[in-house]
C-alpha cells in the first residue's frame, strides 16, 4: 500500500513538473497537515489552499498545489526542483537556502499539550531533561526540540496518532502546531488537555531560487497580493 502511494506521489509530482514548465504557470507542493492542508474528496483543501487560491487570484498565474506526505518531503521535492514553492510554512535555514519566504500570511503557535491532571511544568529543567516529548516528524517543532535539547521520543506523522500516544501516557507531552493538535478534537475532547504556548512563528510561503531566477517579480506579486489580503481581512 505504502510502494502504491509513493508511486502515485511520483507521477503527480511529475505531472507538476511537465505544468510548471508552461508559461505563466507555477508547481506547489504542501504537505499533509490538517487543517493547513489535507485531502477531501480527492481534492486539497484546508486553510492554506485557500490562502493561495486568493492570493493567486491577484495574479496572472496559473498554479497547480501536490499534497506530499510530511514536510521532509516537500523540502525534498524542492530540491530536486520537482516543485517550485511550498506552504504553509515556517522559515529555517535549510529551507532557506534553496527557496526565498514570503510575507507571513498568519502566525503558527508552536505550544506544548499535557494532559489536565498532569502535575508536569512544562517550564522547568526536570521537564527539559527527562521527559518524553512527541511531536509531528519532519517538521520545524521537531527541529527547534532537538536544538533545544529536548529528549524527543515520538514523530508520528500526523497528530491523530500524538493524541492517542498523550492519552496512553507513551509520552508525556506533545509539542505542535496548536490548531494541528486542536483540529482533530471536539471542545469536550480539548478540555481534557492543557495548552502552553512556547513560540509564534510567521507562517508564508517559499518559492524556489531556481524558480524566482526565470520569474524574478513574481515573490514581489505574491507579497503585494498577501498585503491586499490582509487589509481586506482588517476591513
Amino acid at each position: 500500500m505504502k510502494i502504491s502511494r509513493a508511486i502515485a506521489t511520483i507521477l503527480m509530482l511529475l505531472s507538476t513538473l511537465s505544468f510548471s514548465l508552461e508559461h505563466n504557470s507555477i508547481s506547489l507542493v504542501s504537505p499533509y497537515f490538517p487543517p493547513y492542508t489535507y485531502e477531501q474528496k480527492q481534492e486539497v483543501i484546508g486553510i492554506g489552499p485557500e490562502f493561495i487560491k486568493r492570493i493567486f487570484a491577484n495574479i496572472n498565474i496559473r498554479y497547480k498545489i501536490t499534497m506530499v506526505a510530511d514536510y521532509g518531503a516537500a523540502v525534498h521535492v524542492m530540491k530536486e526542483n520537482l516543485a517550485d514553492g511550498m506552504f504553509l510554512a515556517s522559515q529555517n535555514a535549510e529551507r532557506d537556502a534553496i527557496a526565498q519566504f514570503s510575507q507571513p500570511l498568519m502566525i503558527n503557535k508552536w505550544s506544548w499539550f499535557i494532559l489536565k491532571d498532569s502535575e508536569i511544568d512544562v517550564r522547568s529543567e526536570v521537564f527539559k531533561s527527562q521527559a518524553g516529548i512527541g511531536t509531528i516528524k519532519g517538521t520545524n517543532t521537531s527541529k527547534w526540540l532537538k536544538q533545544n535539547a529536548y529528549s524527543v521520543i515520538a514523530q508520528p506523522t500526523n497528530a491523530g496518532v500524538l493524541i492517542a500516544m498523550l492519552k496512553s501516557h507513551r509520552i508525556d507531552a506533545a509539542f505542535v502546531a496548536d490548531a494541528v493538535f486542536e483540529h482533530e478534537l471536539d471542545v469536550k475532547e480539548l478540555s481534557k488537555f492543557t495548552k502552553v504556548v512556547e513560540v509564534k512563528k510567521p507562517f508564508g510561503i517559499y518559492i524556489s531560487h531556481y524558480y524566482l531566477k526565470k520569474h524574478p517579480d513574481l515573490l514581489e506579486q505574491i507579497n503585494s497580493s498577501i498585503k491586499l489580503l490582509k487589509q481586506g481581512n482588517k476591513g
